[in-house]
């Protein structure tokens, strides 16, 4: 999930260098905007719903894997 994500973050915010302790405001710049973005196009990705309590708490690229691998499971990458 980490590749597929890093993947995303070039192509749509031109970002690189980024790992799994890569915080979304912090160290990327990202706004709440930008991470809904984000959320959207793995909704439509993988035919899922996030749920918002849980990605609202979410600031790491970590975090996201672990969450969206919860939903869709690691081989659906």
């Amino acid at each position: 999930m980490l590749e597929v994500i890093k993947e995303l973050l070039e192509k749509e915010y031109q970002l690189t260098d980024v790992n799994m302790d890569t915080d979304f405001k912090r160290d990327l710049g990202l706004n709440s905007f930008d991470f809904l973005n984000l959320i959207c196009i793995f909704e439509e990705k993988y035919n899922v719903e996030l749920d918002e309590e849980k990605y609202r708490n979410i600031n790491t690229i970590g975090e996201l894997c672990e969450y969206l691998e919860s939903l869709v499971g690691t081989d659906a990458v």
